[in-house]
């Protein structure tokens, strides 16, 4: 071999034939909004692409760091996005996004499960403990004012008046309001008619969009100035807009025997 075609092949062998692939920054960026982060992203990606790849193929494909490689698959696994072929060298598959995502949300409607039971445990340890450190000097909040701010803290407050009602709950509001509180609040509604609990709903909604709930309540036609809730001697009153965003709505909470009868009089 001459001189020029050593140095020919050598050329030859020094070329690095790794293909990178180009990626996606669109699909890059959905799959981090699931919650995957930049380099699961990016190694997803490329085996949806490429197929089977072991670790060290996918680290040059991906553009990964080659020592993070198997923790990044091990996770990507973990999530429900990478099935693994066990051999000599091990080899990684991508799932079907549909397949993955399905497993993504029954893994997050556990957690979500999980901590909600935990938040009830906690509530009712809490309870308990502060009831015995009031004691007998429980405060009262007869006549007292209070201001709730964001829709999640105001419709918990409205659960809460709905569930203690035992004789009228009468719900005030505008069209979209009120197709959201019925939405939101309807099996308590429902739970609370059942126990003999009077229910009045004044709204330009139409008694089709009402539903069932045009039968099992007195309906109203108008809408007042004022949307309201009056639960027996429990007012809440929005304060904003009903097209404001949830988390500046304002309203306030009030338990007051002789404000809701002047409310309730001026209403029917």
């Amino acid at each position: 071999m001459n001189e020029y075609n050593s140095v020919k092949l050598n050329n030859i062998k020094s070329v690095n034939t790794t293909v990178r692939m180009p990626q996606n920054p669109e699909v890059i960026n959905g799959l981090r909004r699931l919650g995957l982060n930049q380099y699961e992203a990016k190694a997803y990606f490329a085996l949806s692409t490429t197929g089977k790849n072991t670790a060290g193929k996918l680290s040059e494909h991906a553009e990964l760091p080659r020592a993070r490689s198997y923790d990044v698959l091990g996770s990507l696994q973990d999530k429900g996005f990478v099935a693994v072929q066990p051999g000599r060298p091990v080899k990684y598959y991508a799932l079907p996004i549909g397949e993955a995502i399905k497993t993504l949300k029954r893994q997050r409607q556990e957690t979500l499960s999980q901590e909600l039971t935990r938040i009830d445990q906690l509530s009712g340890d809490l309870s308990s403990k502060l009831d015995l450190s009031f004691g007998v000097s429980k405060p009262s909040f007869e006549d007292a004012v209070w201001t709730l701010k964001g829709r999640e803290a105001i419709y918990s407050k409205l659960a809460a008046m709905i569930d203690s009602a035992k004789e009228h709950v009468i719900i005030s509001s505008s069209q979209e309001g009120m197709q959201r509180k019925l939405s939101e609040h309807r099996k308590l509604l429902d739970r609370a008619r059942g126990r003999g609990v009077k229910i009045h709903l004044l709204s330009t909604l139409s008694k089709e969009k009402l539903g069932d709930m045009a039968k099992i309540a007195k309906t109203t036609s108008t809408e007042l100035p004022t949307r309201m809730v009056l639960a027996d001697d429990q007012a809440l009153l929005f304060l904003t807009d009903h097209s404001s965003s949830p988390e500046d709505e304002v309203a306030l909470w009030l338990n007051s025997g002789h404000v809701v009868d002047t409310l309730k009089k001026a209403v029917e």
